[in-house]
Formats: C-alpha cells, sequence, structure tokens
C-alpha cells in the first residue's frame, strides 16, 4: 500500500509542477516578498508585499527584441530553487562603511513559442525586492531590445514623490527639477514622462522607492513613461534627440545578456527607505582591489561665488587657502581653466602642493554628443585621448576629475560614462560627474566613482528665481528620494546670496553638510562667507566629515521635515530641516547611542534667519533633546561620549 502511494505521489509532481502559475520568493525575515504570475495567454506579472500587504501590485512583465517577443505565449522550463545570499562588503564613503548584505535569489526560466528562452531573476531582501531579465544561450549575432514592457502598479490611492524627466534641451536631460507631492497615477506635464527614482507611500502605510541597479554597457538608462493608467507605471527608453541625436534609443547585445536590475525599495517608514543601500546591494562587486587612494572629503569649490574665478590662479588660490584653513581635503578648479588670464595653472598646481589640499579637475564630457564650449573639452571621448590626458594629471598630483554635460542616457553615453570611470582608477583618480545621469549602483564596482550631481542643486540660486521659494521643501524631499540610491553632489552649504536670495536660514543651511551625502562635498559659498562664520558653525564645517560608518534617520516626511543622525568613529552628528513656514519643534531621542554620557555643541536657529545661536548640551541614550527649529530652519549637533554608565544604564 505505502509503495503504490508513493508511486502514486511521484507521477503527479510533474503534472502539478506543470499547472503551477506563481511563484514566490520571501527575504530571509519573511517580511519582503516578490512573486512572478502566469495568467492567461501566457502572459506574466509581478508583485512585492510587505508584511502580508503590497506595496506593489500585480505589474506587468514583458520584453520584445527585434528578432524574438517573450511578451505572451510563455511556458515555464525551469523554476530555480531559492539560495541564499550572504555576502560583506565596505566602501570608502556613503551611508555606511561596512555592508552585509542578507537576501534570497531564485531564477525563473520561461520559453516562448519559438522555443527561445527568457530568465527572470528575483531578489528579496529585508529592506526590498528586484528582478531582472536575463537573455541565456549563444547566438550568432548582436540582438537588440526594441521595448521593454515592465510595470509597476502602485495600490490605487498612494501619495507619490515624483520628478518629470527632464526635456531635451542644449544642457539635459540631467535629472534636474523639482519632486512634487502628487496623486499616484498622475501624468507627467511633459511627454518626457517621469525621472527616477520616484518615491510612494501607499494607503496602508508602506513606503516603496522605485529605481534600477546593475546598469552595465549593455544596456540604456531608463525612466517612467508620461502616463501611468490605473496607477501602473510603465519603462520607457531615452528620447531619439538626447545627446544631440548621437546614439541608438535601442540597447543591443550579444547573448548571453543580463539587464539591469528593477528595484523597489520597501519600508514601514519613510525613514528606512533613506537608510537602505539596496541599489549598492545588488551592484557588482568593486574592481577595485585596493581602494587605500579613495579618500573622501571636503572641497572648496570657486565658482558658485565667482563664475570666472577658474581663469585667474590668484582666485584658485584664495579657495586652495581656505581647505587648508578649514582642513579640508580638496579644493575644485572648474570649467575654462585652461583659458587662463591671470597666472597659469602650474601656479595653482604649485599652490596647493604647498598647502597640501588635493585638486580636482573640470572637464567637458564631448564629444560629439554635446556642443557646450566650456572647456576644455574633447579630451574625454576618444580613449587614447583621455588616457592620455589622465596620465598628465596624474603626472601633476591632481587627484580627480569632475566631468560635466552629458545629456543623454542611451547605452553609448552609457558605456563612455563607465570607461571613463574605469580608466580614471588606473590612473588613482576620483570621478565626479555633473550634468549627468542619476546614480544606479556604480560607486560599489568602482569606488573611485565619488559624486553624481542629477539633482536641482544649489548652483540654482543663480539661475531660477522659483528655486529660493522652493528650496526649503525641496531640500526635505531629497534625502528621501535622490539621494537615497547615490553620492549626490548638491554642492550645499551656501550662507550668502547669489543671483537669488535664501528663504532657508544659516542653520538649515549649515544641516546640509550632515543630511545630504557625498562622498566629497562640495562647500560652495565664498572665502569671504565661511570665514565670517561665528565660530561654533566655523567649527563644526572643520569637523563634519564626509564619509560615516552607520546612518540613522530619526525622522521625518518628505517636504516637511527631516533629521539625520550619522556617526563617524565614536562621534555622532545630527542634522535636521524644517521645510515648512512654521515653527517646528522635535524632541530629539538619541535611543541608539551607547550607554553613557554624551556631551557636544548645538548649532541652530539664531534671533533671525541670518543668525546662529549654539549652546553645549549633553544628552543621554533614554534621554530627549527639545530643539526647535525656525520657519525654513535647521540645526546640527555633534556629540562625544564623555562618561560610562553608572548602575547599569
Amino acid at each position: 500500500m505505502m509503495t503504490r502511494l508513493a508511486i502514486a505521489i511521484v507521477l503527479c509532481c510533474p503534472a502539478a509542477a506543470a499547472a503551477q502559475s506563481s511563484w514566490t520568493l520571501a527575504s530571509p525575515d519573511g517580511r519582503t516578498s516578490i512573486a512572478v504570475s502566469r495568467g492567461a495567454q501566457g502572459r506574466l506579472t509581478w508583485r512585492v508585499n510587505r508584511n502580508g500587504r503590497p506595496v506593489l501590485e500585480d505589474s506587468p512583465l514583458g520584453i520584445r527584441r527585434a528578432d524574438q517577443a517573450f511578451e505572451s505565449g510563455l511556458t515555464l522550463v525551469r523554476a530555480g530553487t531559492a539560495r541564499t545570499i550572504d555576502e560583506r562588503y565596505a566602501m570608502p564613503f556613503g551611508k555606511r562603511r561596512n555592508h552585509h548584505v542578507v537576501g534570497r535569489e531564485r531564477t525563473l526560466t520561461f520559453a516562448n513559442a519559438a522555443g527561445a528562452r527568457l530568465e527572470i531573476v528575483l531578489r528579496a531582501h529585508a529592506d526590498g525586492a528586484a528582478f531582472r531579465y536575463r537573455f541565456p544561450g549563444q547566438a550568432a549575432g548582436v540582438k537588440t531590445v526594441v521595448e521593454e514592457q515592465t510595470g509597476f502598479h502602485v495600490p490605487e490611492g498612494s501619495t507619490a514623490w515624483m520628478m518629470p524627466q527632464q526635456e531635451v534641451h542644449r544642457y539635459g536631460p540631467a535629472y534636474e527639477d523639482f519632486f512634487s507631492e502628487i496623486k499616484a497615477g498622475a501624468s507627467a506635464p511633459r511627454a518626457d514622462g517621469w525621472a527616477l527614482p520616484a518615491l510612494f507611500e501607499t494607503p496602508a502605510g508602506g513606503w516603496l522607492l522605485i529605481s534600477e541597479s546593475g546598469l552595465d554597457d549593455g544596456y540604456c538608462g531608463s525612466h517612467l513613461a508620461q502616463h501611468a493608467p490605473g496607477s501602473t507605471y510603465r519603462l520607457a527608453f531615452p528620447n531619439p534627440k538626447e545627446g544631440l541625436g548621437v546614439g541608438n534609443v535601442e540597447p543591443e547585445s550579444a547573448l548571453p545578456w543580463t539587464l539591469p536590475w528593477r528595484v523597489v525599495i520597501t519600508g514601514d517608514a519613510p525613514g528606512r527607505i533613506l537608510e537602505s543601500d539596496l541599489v549598492l546591494d545588488l551592484s557588482p562587486a568593486s574592481r577595485i582591489a585596493d581602494t587605500s587612494w579613495i579618500r573622501p572629503g571636503r572641497a572648496a569649490w570657486s565658482w558658485w561665488s565667482k563664475s570666472d574665478s577658474p581663469k585667474h590662479a590668484e582666485d584658485l588660490n584664495a579657495f586652495t587657502d581656505l581647505s587648508a584653513e578649514m582642513g579640508w581635503e580638496y579644493a575644485l578648479v572648474d570649467a575654462n581653466w585652461d583659458r587662463m588670464l591671470s597666472g597659469t595653472i602650474d601656479d595653482v598646481i604649485a599652490h596647493a602642493k604647498a598647502k597640501n589640499v588635493g585638486l580636482l579637475f573640470w572637464y567637458n564630457s564631448g564629444g560629439p554628443h554635446n556642443d557646450v564650449t566650456e572647456a576644455p573639452r574633447d579630451r574625454m571621448f576618444a580613449r587614447e585621448v583621455r588616457r592620455a590626458e589622465f596620465a598628465k594629471l596624474r603626472a601633476w598630483g591632481v587627484k580627480g576629475v569632475k566631468v560635466d554635460f552629458w545629456h543623454s542616457d542611451k547605452q553609448d553615453r552609457i558605456r563612455q560614462y563607465r570607461d571613463v570611470i574605469a580608466d580614471a582608477a588606473e590612473f588613482h583618480l576620483l570621478v565626479n560627474f555633473h550634468g549627468c545621469t542619476m546614480p544606479r549602483g556604480w560607486s560599489r564596482e568602482f569606488p573611485n566613482l565619488v559624486g553624481m550631481e542629477a539633482v536641482f542643486g544649489a548652483e540654482q540660486y543663480k539661475f531660477r528665481e522659483a528655486y529660493s521659494t522652493r528650496a526649503p521643501a525641496h531640500n526635505t524631499i531629497l534625502p528621501f528620494t535622490r539621494n537615497v540610491v547615490g553620492p549626490m553632489d548638491f554642492t550645499p552649504v551656501t550662507f550668502s546670496d547669489a543671483q537669488y536670495p535664501h528663504t532657508t536660514t544659516n542653520a538649515h543651511e549649515l544641516a546640509l553638510s550632515v543630511v545630504f551625502e557625498d562622498g566629497i562635498q562640495h562647500l560652495a559659498d565664498s572665502v569671504a562667507s565661511y570665514r565670517a562664520l561665528p565660530d561654533a558653525a566655523k567649527t563644526f564645517l572643520t569637523q563634519v566629515p564626509a564619509a560615516w560608518d552607520e546612518t540613522r534617520v530619526i525622522g521625518g516626511r518628505p517636504g516637511r521635515d527631516v533629521i539625520v543622525a550619522r556617526r563617524d568613529g565614536g562621534v555622532w552628528y545630527f542634522g535636521g530641516l524644517n521645510g515648512q513656514d512654521v515653527v517646528y519643534t522635535i524632541a530629539l531621542k538619541p535611543d541608539f547611542l551607547e550607554a553613557g554620557s554624551w556631551r557636544g555643541t548645538l548649532v541652530l536657529d539664531g534671533p533671525s534667519d541670518r543668525e546662529f545661536a549654539s549652546e553645549a548640551v549633553e544628552v543621554k541614550p533614554d534621554g530627549a533633546l527639545r530643539v526647535s527649529m525656525r520657519p525654513r530652519g535647521g540645526f546640527v549637533l555633534r556629540l562625544e561620549r564623555t562618561g560610562l554608565a553608572t548602575n547599569g544604564k
């Protein structure tokens, strides 16, 4: 009897497997799951749950090559066994230095009616889920993807914080616009669509951020289409006009071909989204074995306060002197430094060496994909020219490059980005991209990529009158959106006014040094402005680092406020921003501090927007510190432990 039953079970298993129509993968902690289902006409959908509730409802899957379609009529070939992901890696900069990646991965293989195969690789982590397409096997010639039908169905009634994909123009697209709080499903104001990343709060109180990771030179950068019927957002390819029309829109590659991760970061509060490093965790391991030469830090920047300064050695030297006085590691030599009107670039290099300040040099990325005349240009496009330039910079003792004006997410520009980073690494040069795409995890693979702009940053005080009034709320949205996915060169901490005046307080501006994260924090104000600061604020800017051992979000909501704590060694730095037009008071409860007494200096809003106040404070992990921020105000706090707890506390 038992033998017959066993035989019956064995015989039934293949039929049961063939009939299965849904495959699920859960994170090791069981809180996050991703599932793929096969429905009518053999079409595939995917969904993501957190704590048993959907943060992403059934969403379309599908991709079409010029030679094969994987949209319908798909049948399961194999459902692979889940494997555990357990990796550790370290970063020279970012939200934390040491990373422990724990997750699960499973690969599903499907075939279309012609027998061509498509793999869907699933990942589930405590802080989110992701999937990617893979075309396995070998085939003659190059294949072309003509359409990706991937969608993201956000629960009805969700709230979104989204930024329009920037239109094609002489200086874009470059991910430079405002994030706005809108109803999920609303159409973008232009046909260009919506940019990534995109943040949502579901009616059930869940949070998710949509982005991508693991993009290599085998694909283009994607964004979201203009319309989202039923709150379903579809991926879109670059505009054909990007990069002056240079490059193909449709990506192509030989087989096997692995596409980027489609990422959904999840959390029960917006702070959990900010703390996530899932975009990095999904990326390839570092290609740079020895990263000891990659040193994060602070940089003085002359262009914001004096646009013509890169043509004058005496002006550049003054900012080098500022870095030396403040203990900052770098100074940036910006556009048109090769067109000196007074002094020479040799004078600037010699002066920086004498002051022990590292120099970073600006370049135009063009090439035929932009017609911007700022120089040097045509030195970053052709590989042999680029490498010769890097060799010269290395001989000069230069520490890194800022490469600007990219204007395209097409596959050819993605390849150039990655070639620049890889070549720079060989010459021990740091890289900062401006006028560029958003981060997609490249800093893990190439840790010398210390910064990317892709943000409406402080330079807009020079160009857009509306920026001043929107900046306070804008600054509280960016930590939960753009800065989640990678380093953000906002060029913060400006106290003086450029073309248009600040509506943020001075303490708000000071707090950006903690709230915003970038591998090299370019502090953008003038020499006179920083020298005129009161002692408490100036001392804070000499101490605050640009790399962190740990990041904690104490509270906040996009557009309203944000309070972030970051640790460097045994010292904690706190930064708070008020994005509202009313006084906002918080009870700061640092219950994550180690036991003992912690003392430091609180720098906060003074009697007016342009004044500071400061006071010595002492806090304990089980205590609370009451802090009031002026309308559009802020604060910073630096704490060191001064005594151990007694009586077991």
